[in-house]
């Protein structure tokens, strides 16, 4: 097998641009790990010019390389600093150079060989010193279409969990914003502290839904002794994946047995993120935590992070499904934010008040079960989506070095 250094085949781009939006502004923030592509962004910088990026470049998280932030860009538009743009040479398919580049092999050399401990950034020019396989025009091509063929089901299948997601939201606020749940013109309307409301709905306290809610755990990356019970983690950051069922950046880390069986996931809880918000995404987010979703994390084991809190509800009075989109709706129209607490520049989320003063609209037990006997099943079907693709991403994944050794031959 014949290598070039990455500089043979490929440049950074220098260019810049003025035009850039919410939809085609990439920055580390809105790229995902694991090579989940980007997502829009919460907001822009006021800067007049940032770096340009065009269709079928490479961009690359510099920061912590070890999160495996990449992107094949389909668009064009303007990016951050911290955000590395290579461009193909003629000499090379860009999506081909784009597998090369997003095999484990290049993320392990770019950690390696990063500036930095504590946040780590890329070496421009040892990443320009990477080893690219040669292949001829016909064979990267084939390399190409083999790869693609696995991102395009992962694509469909990311499409269709989106689409679940909104008609689950959309039902919540046909039936809980608009009251327009099954039979509701027989239901008069009162005025509440939320506009007019049903008459048989009820504005509660926080503190009545809830039996038990504790503090989440890190635990640590090596077993020792004290601390050897295996569990994995879901993190704030991992809130956006998780919520539409994928696990892929959730890390496994090592626990005390003690704080494991206190703060252990069951089925129906309730994850909310209470530290590290920012201005532009404010704490305050939850997941909802099924069984399929815990059914997922090896041995069935899983926590939520340090800077979450697990809550437990009182099943008798609110259905969990519910109270997720209630969560879902106070967070999204900023209703929450009255329990912000900024210091230092980090947001962290004022819970007791929260418990106390916070509050919840409860709709009959009937209307309730109803809502969840629709969402249930779009959840199922979400988690199975979802299983697809973890399935998907291992065995293109696997087959990736393969082909990018020369391992597995490709036939012309």
């Amino acid at each position: 097998m014949e290598y070039q250094e990455l500089k043979e085949c490929a440049k950074y781009s220098n260019l810049r641009t003025s035009t850039f939006t919410k939809d085609t502004y990439i920055s580390t923030e809105n790229m995902l790990p694991n090579k989940g592509g980007v997502t829009s962004i919460d907001s822009i910088p006021t800067c007049k010019t940032t770096a340009k990026y065009e269709s079928s470049d490479i961009l690359i998280s510099n920061i912590r390389p070890y999160f495996c932030k990449i992107w094949f860009a389909t668009r064009e538009g303007g990016c951050s600093n911290d955000v590395l743009v290579i461009k193909a040479k003629k000499t090379i398919e860009p999506k081909f150079l784009y597998y090369v580049l997003s095999d484990k092999n290049f993320f392990n050399y770019d950690t390696i060989t990063s500036k930095g401990t504590k946040m780590p950034r890329g070496n421009k020019n040892a990443i320009m010193k990477y080893l690219v396989p040669k292949f001829s025009p016909l064979t990267q091509q084939k390399i190409s279409s083999i790869l693609s063929a696995y991102d395009r089901l992962i694509e469909n299948n990311t499409r269709r969990i989106r689409l679940l997601e909104q008609m689950a939201e959309n039902l919540y606020k046909e039936w809980f914003v608009r009251f327009r749940f099954p039979e509701h013109e027989k239901v008069e309307m009162v005025k509440s502290k939320y506009g007019r409301i049903p008459s048989n709905f009820n504005i509660i306290q926080m503190q009545d839904v809830f039996d038990y809610y504790v503090g989440g755990g890190w635990g640590e990356e090596n077993m020792s002794n004290d601390f050897s019970e295996e569990a994995s983690v879901i993190r704030g950051a991992d809130f956006p994946k998780v919520c539409q069922y994928d696990i892929s950046t959730c890390p496994r880390r090592f626990h005390k047995k003690s704080n494991y069986r206190s703060r252990q996931l069951e089925d129906g809880d309730i994850v909310m993120e209470i530290s590290g918000g920012t201005s532009e995404q404010p704490v305050g987010r939850t997941i909802l935590v099924t069984q399929s979703l815990i059914d997922r994390f090896d041995n069935g084991k899983v926590i939520c992070a340090s800077f979450c809190k697990l809550i437990r509800l009182r099943k008798n009075v609110i259905s969990p499904f519910f109270f997720y989109y209630w969560m879902k709706f106070l967070y999204d129209t900023r209703i929450i934010n009255r329990f912000q607490l900024q210091s230092t520049g980090i947001i962290n989320f004022k819970f007791e008040p929260f418990l106390r003063k916070g509050d919840v609209m409860l709709p009959p037990t009937n209307v309730m079960n109803s809502f969840e006997s629709h969402v249930v099943p779009i959840h199922k079907e979400m988690n199975k989506l979802a299983q697809q693709n973890q399935l998907l991403t291992r065995q293109r994944d696997l087959l990736l070095p393969r082909l990018m050794s020369g391992k597995l031959e490709v036939k012309s």
